[in-house]
């Protein structure tokens, strides 16, 4: 009975150490980050998602690079093209622009193929790219 405590208490040890410091999980992801507000964020050759505590994966890791989080949505990056997430996980502004600014006063400015336009929060042109 000892020895299966000490099994338990040395396997969570380990999962949390890995966590913490960033080592190979053995869970199948290269890095387990820190959980912060429920959800973590995972890499997995060299692709990035989030997991939730219950380990299910709801943004999945396809991602170059996945932004900070910021009023419910984030940035997401895949080969060099820009898109949002939203907290479900949802690609709510498609992964097609060049570049994507910071929203100001609901709008954001995007840029396709050498051309510039206008976003607005829910990802919808409010100015055509011209």
């Amino acid at each position: 009975m000892r020895g299966f405590l000490l099994s338990i208490v040395l396997l969570f040890s380990v999962t949390a150490f890995a966590q913490k410091g960033g080592k190979k999980p053995a869970s199948g992801y290269d890095i387990i980050h820190p959980f912060k507000n429920g959800i973590a964020k995972v890499e997995k050759d060299g692709k990035q998602g989030f997991i939730n505590e219950a380990g299910e994966e709801f943004v999945p890791v396809k991602y170059d690079q996945i932004y900070p989080w910021e009023k419910g949505r984030a940035k997401v990056e895949i080969a060099g093209k820009y898109g949002f997430i939203n907290e479900a996980g949802e690609e709510y502004i498609p992964v097609k622009y060049d570049f994507i600014g910071p929203f100001k006063n609901g709008l954001a400015i995007v840029s396709l193929n050498g051309r510039r336009g206008l976003i607005n929060e829910a990802g919808e042109e409010v100015v055509t790219l011209q």
